[in-house]
């Protein structure tokens, strides 16, 4: 939670300020196996061309808060020592008329 807040919301703040992601939100939920996730980081996009390159602004975030690829790639790795990651979902929300 530690790194959530002092480098994962900074990064999603300075998105929304580049207009790059809506909003974002942190979800705590109860898994039902060993294999669901405790927490779901949520990041609302305005459509889907908003994630055309995103690695490239991904990258400009991670320099912009944590100085350098580098250490957000170390950063990266030294969360992975005490969580597992089960992978990314992407979903879109569908408006009933």
């Amino acid at each position: 939670m530690k790194w959530l807040d002092a480098v994962w919301k900074p990064e999603q703040e300075a998105a929304i300020k580049a207009g790059y992601v809506l909003s974002y939100k942190v979800m705590s939920v109860e898994p039902r196996s060993p294999d669901d996730p405790d927490i779901y980081l949520v990041i609302t996009y305005k459509n889907w061309a908003a994630l055309d390159d995103g690695t490239a602004k991904a990258d400009a975030l991670s320099k912009q808060i944590e100085g350098s690829v580098e250490a957000a790639n170390h950063s990266f790795a030294d969360r992975d020592k005490i969580r597992r990651t089960l992978g990314s979902q992407t979903m879109q929300e569908l408006k009933l008329k």
